[in-house]
């Protein structure tokens, strides 16, 4: 079914759709109330599109255009990835609460975190002017950012790994630095560039939520924060809960005039988060997703890392499933296609009976690195930085695996190498 095909549908079905929206947030509330913390948690984030998207199968389904046996697939497999996702109790903030005196930083942890912040910065600022003029600005390519990335051979894929780490890495360090009071000049200097450039990072990626990952990474450091004895960011975070959502929605209606030709922002943005799951209304009806090409499934799960590793030659990753879905439907859009949610990806390789075990397997990983993570890693801004990257990556298992897996491994690749260097100067300057 066509994107177009598919709304036609929803406005002559606008009741069902409402009722089927109803029953999919009244079954995720019921289901995750106790682990809810706020509405700039990235796990609240993650649930509300999850939810949006599986609207789409549930509506499809009450106006008869999927069949009984793919209903029950997508029934089965979003039931046991949302037990999964409970395995792992909810972080408990109350427990944090008698932690009384804030804990101190010592010198070498100060100066290993500043080299990190400029070594990261720099790197990232470099990469990103690089990639400009290399590939173009993104909010202003004809191609989508995947077609920018994704033509030009090995050099553009190492450019795209480490700005997926070190964007997020800068974000997250500037955001610490910002509430750092015993800062200098010339330190106070950058940590303001970094604020500015990383804001037209996000508008130049011509991403529509790209600045909700400040956002996001604002709410991360104050909920950990709590756990070295800083309480007042987290408690003093709602009150500009609302005025940071509207300033996110201005960002994303200027970045909607500048790349879209749309004469209402207002219904593009409605369009888009109805457009969530798009990957169901193009694979569901008519049984589309029996015509997806298959593969062995542990090389349709992990072809990059093998491929990179050299143990397949790069010809034989398969294509992205949304590709082989927007080819089916429109043959004539190259280098897009809706992401394949874990429903799908699981349905193709390990066909509708153990595509369920597969869901839940994916949901207790991201419940880990949701609940589990938090009060394991050390109680400092490294552990902090740490279980917002590990995070991020592990809520993209359900929209997308293989962009997960692929951050997954970026940080595990990537970021020892900035470790390691921060920490050699951070220990020379000690030294001297």
């Amino acid at each position: 079914m066509k994107t177009f095909e598919y709304f036609v549908l929803v406005i002559n079905n606008w009741i069902t759709y409402l009722i089927s929206m109803l029953i999919v947030f009244f079954v995720y509330y019921n289901f995750f109330k106790k682990y809810f913390i706020s509405i700039l948690d990235p796990f609240t984030n993650m649930l509300f599109f999850s939810a949006v998207a599986i609207t789409v199968p549930v509506f499809l389904f009450m106006i008869n255009e999927i069949p009984l046996n793919l209903f029950l697939s997508l029934f089965f497999t979003q039931l046991l990835f949302l037990i999964g996702l409970r395995v792992f109790s909810p972080i408990k903030i109350e427990n944090y609460n008698n932690i009384q005196v804030e804990k101190k930083i010592d010198g070498q942890e100060v100066r290993f975190i500043k080299w990190l912040f400029i070594i990261i910065g720099t790197t990232n600022i470099f990469m990103q002017l690089l990639s400009y003029k290399m590939f173009g600005i993104p909010l202003f390519a004809e191609k989508s950012r995947l077609a920018i990335y994704g033509e030009s051979g090995g050099v553009n894929n190492i450019i795209k790994r480490v700005l997926d780490v070190t964007y997020q890495f800068h974000i997250f360090l500037t955001i610490y630095f910002v509430n750092y009071s015993a800062k200098n000049f010339m330190f106070n200097f950058y940590t303001k560039l970094s604020v500015l450039l990383i804001l037209v990072f996000s508008i130049f990626s011509g991403s529509k939520g790209a600045f909700l990952t400040f956002g996001l990474a604002f709410f991360v450091y104050a909920l950990y924060s709590i756990r070295w004895g800083n309480t007042f960011l987290f408690y003093k975070i709602k009150k500009f809960v609302f005025k940071f959502g509207l300033i996110v929605f201005c960002i994303a209606i200027l970045v909607i005039f500048i790349s879209e030709e749309t004469d209402n922002p207002f219904l593009f943005i409605l369009y888009r988060i109805g457009q969530s799951g798009d990957v169901f209304y193009m694979a569901y009806p008519n049984a589309v997703i029996d015509k997806i090409p298959s593969t062995n499934w542990f090389v349709g799960l992990f072809a990059s890392p093998l491929s990179m590793f050299g143990i397949i030659p790069r010809s034989s990753i398969p294509e992205p499933m949304g590709f082989f879905l927007m080819q089916y439907h429109d043959p004539s859009v190259e280098f897009k296609g809706p992401n394949a949610r874990i429903n799908i990806f699981s349905y193709v390789y390990f066909s509708i009976f153990y595509s369920p075990f597969f869901c839940f397997f994916i949901g207790m990983i991201v419940s880990f690195f949701r609940n589990k993570l938090f009060s394991l890693l050390p109680a400092n801004i490294f552990g902090c930085i740490l279980y917002f990257l590990f995070l991020n990556a592990a809520l993209r298992l359900e929209s997308d695996f293989h962009s997960a897996l692929a951050d997954f491994i970026n940080i595990i690749v990537i970021l020892p190498f900035f470790l390691f260097i921060s920490y050699y100067l951070s220990i020379r300057k000690t030294d001297g």
